[in-house]
């Protein structure tokens, strides 16, 4: 394996920029072939450095003038990756012409063809394929953009900020050009030229009633389908507002949705551009999920205008000083909008299958890193998610309000600027007087905390004790780990399932007796509780309130308890997934020995009582009783220090399904009868309803009985939406049989010619087991409804098959492992940025039984072979396989 060229870049080594631009202006002669770029920056020094050097690559140099004075080639240096001026004034202005081809470019960073639509990601490092510049985030100038297209091919012609002029050049071509009135990193600038629709709308603010037009740009054919962003985007100002008082900035609001994009969304200032898949919804093309999640993504990039935009990092490293808190604020909003116990349910869910597998692996790494290869690497859960959990743990401290006030301060302090985590944290201590210096570890320390919780009661002096540990297993950068400060919420219950805090043996400072906090800091810590006639319940870490894992040996009548009597909803689905986890570890136990399955009764019985539970809310109760998943399980064996035995706990999980299903096929089936004929809306109790429906119909159909089967595909060819019409799909595509074929076929030709659904039928066959050639995969790759140059198709079929059909990618001869490494050295070559995303798959590589490990290791020896990697992919090969 070559190493690919570049050193390792170093958060130590930091420093500021020589110089500052004070202006931009770019003019774009656009073509997708062959586009012409002018660049005319107004640059001073700051020190006594003679040279400039800027970023720059895949790009034609046409010419370089200082002043007007044209250099020779004797004046700079010209590499694949800089621009090196040997000597400039003080004081001057930059004039770089050159040219791009846009069509050439499939990495999708940089100008690129996206369908016949010209567009822009720029985010990490992409503005240096468009000119050559100094494309990093603390260097901040006013941009001035004039786009020139011809007419027919591109008659829609957008940028960044305010559009402040445009005409006609009488040759057939047009022009447009834009100033935005904010400084912004070159990161952030975007552009796009195409023929599209648009959906326009406006939106009065409500501190200042400034008038925002609102665009939703989108291919023609599609405008239906922007409602629901319309609404969203709307909710997200309105909401931004309230709960932070912030105020769009600019004149209009532009979102344009293209097929072919590396990332969900981008929040270029003012012109965000957006995967087509978080924008386009309709009932029936588009699922319950999709719909949240398109809420979810308008509402994060809207949110960036202030923490992002407005405020930058200062560097690469401190990446989750936007993402991490903006994921925080997405998160809120979708909590306001729907319902909060259901959203923290699913963003635990997220982190817990993704960002925990990620800390607890090869690819682990802090939420500020101290190093990088390539920085999209480090575009992770840790970064995101991680870097949420982190944010919502500082609110845990300060409170609702003292956050408020440190947000308030933020923007005080820094707006316009580019800074750091700490500047964050330090205007979250000053707005409220405390210190958070402990606090801090979080961002320089990978690993997920474990906390061993011991409880003793004495029933003689009626006390009660509770010990908690902290630990992890990770180092980070060789150090060893230092505990952190975990503000956990928790209670304790009375049999009766009432709170109660009693008096404690001593005054504990780090106990929070009024908002039920303990802020855990050192290795070990306990407290002793006083008069209590019986033993307590304890409901620990209750909303999740610390990203931790918790390993507490107590009775499984403590988990029946908590999930009928807990006030904390989360905390009530996390005793059901509990119980579910350790039936099916169970059962995994049994197969290691040559025995039968065999569910506990006492666990079908539990989930008979969730079922039956009349008080649990549709949404609440669909999550309790869907166990957890394959993702999970993994992680859970991996937290018991047991080596991953894919096949007996995919049977395992499979077979607990089944017996539950059979147990309770009576009542599931009349549950499910319930909502078969409710109306469609998109309200937090219709989605609720459709979810228990759905997942009381995994259950029938896992069964394999005939009678189900056609329930299921009965609901298949009535449905009047996505959500149902998908779900009932997916039942069948588990189960082998005629109506498995015909309704697949069926669900083909009714989507075949709508990319994102479509997509969504790529997903499910790739999750068929009954091939185990794998022919099935180049098939579905050569199917003329595929193109293997959008991003979305690539992760429908490949990583959904890497990452859910655990049957077939774990294959005991190892042939799963062999197509998808093929797959990605072949992506590599095109779109470094998917490649090194879908080889995440082999980040379990050494938590693998021996025999599949061993499998593995040969696939990755021959990866490691290769030359030429991307250094996207090179970087994690090498943390996977050293």
């Amino acid at each position: 394996m070559s190493s690919p060229k570049n050193s390792t870049i170093k958060l130590i080594d930091y420093t500021k920029s020589d110089f500052e631009i004070e202006s931009l202006e770019l003019e774009f002669e656009l073509d997708a072939k062959k586009t012409y770029v002018t660049s005319k920056a107004v640059y001073t020094k700051f020190s006594h450095q003679k040279k400039l050097v800027l970023n720059g690559e895949q790009q034609d140099l046409v010419s370089v003038e200082i002043n007007g004075n044209k250099l020779d080639k004797s004046s700079f240096k010209l590499t694949s990756t800089t621009l090196e001026i040997f000597e400039v004034p003080e004081c001057f202005t930059l004039t770089i012409k050159t040219i791009i081809y846009p069509s050439k470019n499939t990495s999708l960073l940089g100008l690129y063809m996206s369908s016949d639509i010209l567009c822009t990601q720029c985010e990490a490092e992409g503005f240096r394929r468009i000119t050559y510049f100094l494309d990093r985030p603390d260097v901040m100038t006013k941009y001035r953009t004039k786009l020139i297209a011809h007419k027919n091919k591109f008659p829609v012609l957008l940028s960044n900020g305010n559009k402040v002029d445009s005409g006609e050049l009488g040759d057939g071509r047009h022009w447009t050009i834009w100033e935005d009135p904010f400084k912004k990193p070159s990161y952030l600038f975007a552009l796009v030229a195409g023929d599209l629709s648009v959906v326009r709308d406006v939106y009065v603010t409500s501190i200042n009633k400034k008038k925002i037009d609102i665009e939703i740009y989108c291919d023609k054919g599609n405008e239906g389908k922007c409602d629901h962003a319309m609404r969203s985007l709307k909710n997200s100002m309105k909401w931004d507002e309230e709960k932070f008082g912030l105020e769009y900035d600019l004149d209009m609001y532009m979102i344009v949705a293209v097929n072919s994009f590396n990332m969900g969304a981008m929040e270029n200032k003012g012109l965000n551009i957006f995967n087509s898949a978080y924008v386009l919804a309709r009932k029936d093309t588009a699922t319950d999920d999709d719909f949240l999640g398109i809420e979810s993504v308008i509402g994060h990039e809207y949110f960036h205008n202030w923490t992002g935009n407005r405020i930058t990092c200062r560097d690469w490293f401190q990446l989750t000083l936007k993402e991490g808190l903006t994921v925080y604020r997405d998160q809120e909003f979708s909590s306001d909008m729907n319902s909060r116990s259901v959203q923290r349910i699913k963003d635990v869910l997220k982190l817990r299958s993704t960002q925990f597998v990620e800390d607890s692996g090869p690819t682990a790494h802090p939420i500020k890193p101290k190093s990088y290869i390539q920085i999209d690497n480090f575009y992770t859960t840790t970064i995101y998610e991680k870097g949420a959990e982190i944010i919502r743990m500082i609110e845990k401290i300060v409170g609702k309000e003292g956050f408020r006030k440190g947000m308030d301060k933020y923007f005080e302090l820094y707006d316009g600027q580019a800074v750091t985590t700490d500047d964050f944290v330090h205007a979250m201590e000053i707005a409220n007087g405390t210190d958070l210096t402990h606090f801090k570890r979080w961002y320089d320390q990978a690993g997920t905390p474990i906390v061993k919780i011991n409880e003793l009661y004495d029933e003689t002096s009626k006390k009660y004790t509770l010990e908690l540990e902290q630990t992890c297993e990770m180092k980070t950068y060789g150090e060893s780990w230092r505990p952190c400060h975990l503000p956990v919420l928790f209670c304790l219950f009375d049999s009766q399932g009432n709170e109660i805090f009693p008096e404690t043996l001593e005054s504990l400072p780090n106990l929070d007796k009024t908002k039920k906090i303990w802020h855990l800091k050192e290795n070990k810590e306990k407290a002793t509780f006083l008069n209590l006639e019986h033993r307590p319940i304890l409901s620990f870490n209750r909303q999740f309130s610390c990203p931790i894992i918790v390993k507490h040996d107590r009775p499984v009548s403590d988990h029946i308890f908590l999930m009928k009597n807990d006030t904390d909803e989360f905390n009530r689905f996390e005793s059901s997934q509990i119980l579910a986890t350790d039936a099916i570890m169970q059962n995994v136990d049994l197969l290691k020995e040559q025995k039968e399955l065999s569910l506990d009764p006492f666990y079908i019985e539990s989930f008979g009582s969730i079922l039956y539970d009349d008080s649990l809310g549709h949404s609440i109760k669909a999550s309790c009783l869907d166990l957890p998943s394959m993702a999970l399980l993994k992680q859970e064996m991996s937290n018991r220090s047991l080596p991953i035995d894919i096949h007996k706990l995919l049977m395992a999980r499979e077979g607990s399904i089944k017996t539950l299903g059979q147990s309770h096929q009576e009542f599931l089936f009349k549950l499910y009868n319930e909502f078969k004929t409710d109306t469609f809306d998109l309200s937090s109790k219709s989605m609720g309803k459709r979810e228990l429906k759905n997942i009381c119909l995994s259950f029938l159909t896992s069964t394999e009985n005939p009678e189900y089967i056609d329930l299921a595909y009965q609901q298949f060819i009535n449905s009047n939406n996505m959500t149902d019409e998908l779900a009932s799909l997916s039942c069948l595509a588990k189960i082998k049989c005629d109506k498995t074929e015909l309704a697949l076929d069926s669900f083909y030709k009714k989507w075949k010619d709508e990319p994102l659904v479509i997509q969504k039928w790529f997903a499910l066959k790739a999750t068929q087991t009954h091939d185990p050639s794998l022919k099935f995969l180049i098939d579905l790759a050569n199917n003329p409804a595929f193109d293997k140059k959008v991003p979305n198709f690539l992760r429908s079929l490949y990583t959904t098959f890497a990452n859910q059909n655990d049957k077939l990618f774990h294959q005991e001869n190892g042939h799963g492992y062999k197509i998808m490494i093929d797959r990605i050295l072949e992506i590599d070559k095109y779109n470094p940025d998917v490649s090194a995303r879908m080889f995440n798959a082999f980040r379990i590589f050494k938590k693998l039984e021996i025999n599949l490990q061993n499998e593995m290791k040969i696939e990755l020896e021959r990866l490691k072979n290769e030359q030429n990697l991307s250094k996207n992919l090179f970087e994690i090969v090498s943390q996977i396989t050293s």
